[in-house]
């Protein structure tokens, strides 16, 4: 009965002593960021010419329950331009879905892809894909579509 009482002793102690991993907060996107892109092998525009005209854009995203959102802030075209997206993090990694804003009925539109990497809390890197609504036999999807990478900085105060 002592060797039990012991043994379980022990084995409490071992337990409770044990190093314990801290919980890790879960990243997020929530907060202002501005976003940098750059080229990939060069091509500064998608096969069919298209673009989206710009190396940085100013993002906000933003966590209200289980509903996450994002909004590009278009200033270069007007204050009520906000592309509408959403977002999710998984572990130390993200992906976010943008439309883009097509103020031309008869250019082509389409959807960004974001699929990254945190480096820090303020700091992510990726790369985006780009489908236009334009037709391109040449490639998998039929679609014209323009891979480019991107990095990306938490605005100062940007934190939500």
């Amino acid at each position: 009965m002592k060797l039990k009482w012991v043994v379980l002793c022990i084995a409490f102690f071992l337990a409770t002593a044990a190093p314990q991993a801290g919980a890790q907060a879960e990243r997020t996107l929530a907060g202002e960021w501005i976003i940098t892109s750059s080229p990939i092998n060069g091509e500064t525009t998608s096969r069919m010419g298209n673009s989206l005209g710009f190396p940085d854009r100013d993002m906000v995203f933003e966590q209200v329950g289980d509903l996450r959102n994002g909004v590009v802030l278009r200033e270069d075209v007007g204050a009520n331009v906000r592309p509408l997206g959403s977002w999710r993090v998984m572990g130390n990694r993200f992906s976010t879905a943008f439309q883009l804003w097509c103020p031309d009925a008869n250019g082509p539109c389409g959807s960004v892809i974001m699929r990254g990497q945190f480096l820090s809390d303020d700091s992510v890197k990726g790369t985006m894909t780009v489908f236009f609504d334009q037709a391109d036999a040449t490639r998998p999807t039929g679609y014209d579509t323009w891979v480019f990478a991107f990095r990306g900085s938490r605005k100062a105060g940007g934190n939500n």
